[in-house]
């Protein structure tokens, strides 16, 4: 359900006055920036959004003395009153209803507002609102589906809706969208190539799921025909634009100063000068150690400031076992995965001696310079994007759903390629090139939230989790319960 309290506050979740509002173009294109805003949100992508999935995962674990909380999410022992899932839940809902509100209101509009224009801010409205949803079905499965904006508390007790309703309703939205919006690239922003990837995760998560078994997906009646959607609607990404490409440089990716790339396709936007957090984010700091130091050694001249990091929460640990899975020559581990710094201690321009982190220590580990924004140097404030999709994402969704044809091989071939790898060996069964994939997903996105997601459609939770890393599962591994202060509010969610 949407949280009555949250929804009516004033600051910052308030409705927007549909009396004297939306009435010309600037106030459309208002509501679309107020509906994108949510997703910055340090209870969102900024933050608890990718706690609550990378933790349950291999990827990293939380520091000892840390939230007991985020403990029982990496324990895979998440309940109904864990404090992680009620931001999970309520967020989405939020952008949902500011969705809904630009999808009602908008198309009225003709002062100040080209046909174009408004289709563009109506179908970038669709996607946001199929966004949340898949968020929202990934995470907890059957939820309320909420289509108009939701203006009084009568509308708030809604009963759940099933899985299938809900991703009938994603992929409406999406196919509405793409027909409608062009390719222009805005930062943070959906276009058409950006409801054509969202389609191809959203089609390949229903192929995986029907054919692994995964809990929920019974439902779906053919996984091959899902399979040959999400290959045609990642095939238009890959083969059909032109604003998107793969980095030549991995570190560029995920420069501050690079945020126009050719691989963003979505990112949720901040910078380090906003005001609040959500307009800023903390999200590097969970992963730097609570240290003062340099990424590279310091010059004789000294250290320049853009090398400086002024230490962090030292809350994210890196699992051995991740960073033991990969090649010993593969950039994605030597370059963006930090196992040695400089000038500990040291300010901007110290010196210090150099410390290497050793991933079998118990208080440092190799971190990701994923989250890492060069020129911050004091205070919590950073710009550093949160990675929705990328192209390497829908690259890698691409080569799944072809299979161990000349173009999955291909597909695959060009992110190890970049990583400075060679080709996986030639021949495999469907089942085996699938495999390789999700495996080579796990290395290729490591840390920025979809980890959970396809390891819970290829149902290997148990298997992957359990056998090969040694975690514990007490907990639904495919599904998070409702949170237990939504079930008090809205009784139709027991049911």
């Amino acid at each position: 359900m949407l949280s009555c309290k949250k929804d009516l506050e004033e600051h910052p979740y308030g409705f927007l006055s549909t009396s004297n509002f939306y009435k010309t173009g600037s106030d459309a294109n208002a509501a679309l920036i107020y509906a994108y805003s949510i997703l910055p949100d340090l209870d969102y992508y900024s933050r608890n959004f990718i706690v609550l999935t990378e933790l349950p995962t291999e990827d990293v674990a939380e520091a000892a003395g840390k939230s007991p909380d985020e403990v029982l999410a990496d324990q895979n022992s998440v309940t109904s009153t864990n404090s992680l899932l009620a931001p999970a839940y309520q967020f989405p809902y939020v952008g949902i209803n500011r969705a809904n509100l630009v999808i009602a209101y908008v198309p009225p509009i003709t002062d100040g507002l080209t046909d174009s224009a408004k289709n563009e801010i109506i179908g970038e409205a669709y996607c946001l609102r199929a966004l949340h949803y898949f968020n929202l079905v990934r995470l907890f499965g059957a939820v309320p589906l909420h289509l108009t904006p939701v203006d009084d508390i009568s509308k708030t007790n809604l009963p759940k809706s099933s899985i299938q309703a809900i991703y009938t309703q994603i992929i409406a939205d999406l196919t509405k969208a793409a027909s409608t919006m062009d390719e222009t690239k805005r930062l943070g922003r959906f276009n058409k190539v950006g409801a054509w990837a969202l389609l191809s995760k959203v089609y390949l998560e229903l192929a995986s799921a029907k054919s692994s078994g995964s809990e929920g997906y019974d439902w779906v009646t053919d996984a091959n025909a899902m399979y040959t959607l999400a290959q045609q609607y990642s095939g238009y990404v890959v083969n059909t634009q032109t604003v998107y490409s793969l980095d030549p440089s991995l570190t560029n990716i995920y420069d501050v100063n690079e945020k126009f790339g050719p691989e963003h396709i979505l990112d949720a936007s901040v910078d380090r000068s906003g005001a609040d957090e959500g307009q800023y984010s903390k999200l590097p700091l969970f992963f730097y150690p609570n240290l003062n130091f340099t990424l590279q050694p310091a010059p004789s001249t000294g250290t320049s400031a853009d090398e400086y990091i002024p230490g962090g929460f030292n809350e994210f640990l890196t699992e051995p076992g991740l960073y033991n899975s990969f090649d010993p020559n593969d950039k994605r581990k030597t370059q963006l995965i930090i196992s040695t710094i400089y000038n500990v201690g040291g300010g901007p321009g110290g010196s210090g001696p150099t410390q290497q982190l050793l991933i079998t220590g118990t208080q440092y580990r190799p971190f990701s310079n994923k989250y890492n924004d060069a020129g911050w140097t004091s205070g919590q404030q950073t710009g550093a994007n949160t990675p929705i999709i990328r192209y390497s994402d829908i690259l890698l969704v691409y080569a799944e759903a072809c299979g161990p044809t000349a173009a999955g091989y291909a597909a695959l071939g060009q992110i190890r390629a970049r990583a400075g790898l060679g080709n996986i060996p030639s021949g495999l069964s469907v089942a085996d090139f699938r495999n390789a994939v999700i495996q080579e997903r796990s290395w290729e996105l490591c840390f920025e939230g979809n980890r959970l997601f396809d390891l819970r459609r290829s149902k290997q939770m148990e298997s992957i989790l359990e056998n090969t890393y040694g975690k514990t599962i007490t907990g639904d591994p495919y599904f998070f319960p409702i949170p237990q202060s939504e079930v008090e509010q809205n009784p139709n969610l027991n049911n």
